[in-house]
């Protein structure tokens, strides 16, 4: 066979296509779908709770030393005018559940008296056990509105600021719920600290929130009514 007969022969072999690179949404989807990624993030969101958790539970000692250390009268956070919302929610705070487990004493004491008196031993157990209840929430809500608050600087933004706002005045009005008798009167004690707890929450930013409710309502009505 001569030269030109044997590259006449040869076998031609097409050439390759370049493979499309999937697009970024498939990667996506792929890296969501696989197995070893949702293990990673499982784990960086385990690690990241426990880091949280170890956050919040070490200030607990930090939180018992204010509620025995600060100072009980302090002329300067009774002021309208704050150089600091922070340290002013911070004294209130404390002030507030000071009083809280306070009213939460005498108020068990006369309730247990009143009981005693008119042989009410189911209402005494009554008595006992809602009272631990309002122990632990008082505890657990003064120290998590700290550490949002002054740990944190709010968490949330002005949005937080708010939401804590609304418990603090819910939280103050459930101590009514059901009528007001005499043992109940104690918790007209908590009024003060909760006034000073909820102007620092709407200096700190709860107002710029509310207005922004306030205006979008507005809005939303003024809408309504021109739609008709």
């Amino acid at each position: 066979l001569t030269r030109r007969a044997l590259l006449s022969s040869t076998v031609r072999f097409p050439r390759p296509q370049p493979t499309a690179m999937p697009a970024g949404d498939d990667i996506a989807r792929a890296a969501a779908n696989d197995p070893r990624v949702q293990a990673a993030a499982q784990d960086q969101a385990f690690i990241a709770a426990d880091r949280g958790r170890q956050a919040y539970c070490g200030t607990l000692t930090t939180y018992v030393g204010l509620i025995k250390s600060n100072t009980i009268y302090d002329a300067r956070f009774f002021s309208l005018a704050q150089d600091n919302w922070a340290s002013c929610f911070e004294y209130w705070n404390i002030t507030w559940l000071r009083c809280s487990l306070l009213c939460l004493l005498v108020y068990s004491v006369l309730a247990f008296v009143i009981l005693l008196a008119s042989l009410g031993f189911f209402g005494i157990l009554a008595l006992i056990f809602w009272g631990a209840l309002s122990l632990i929430w008082s505890i657990f809500m003064g120290h998590l509105s700290w550490y949002c608050i002054v740990v944190n600087n709010g968490c949330c933004g002005n949005v937080g600021y708010f939401i804590w706002a609304l418990l603090y005045v819910l939280s103050c009005c459930s101590y009514f719920v059901g009528g007001l008798n005499i043992a109940k009167l104690i918790y007209l004690l908590l009024l003060i600290p909760s006034f000073y707890c909820g102007l620092s929450f709407w200096k700190l930013g709860a107002g710029t929130t509310a207005r922004e409710i306030a205006g979008a309502v507005q809005g939303a009505a003024q809408g309504a009514r021109n739609a008709h």
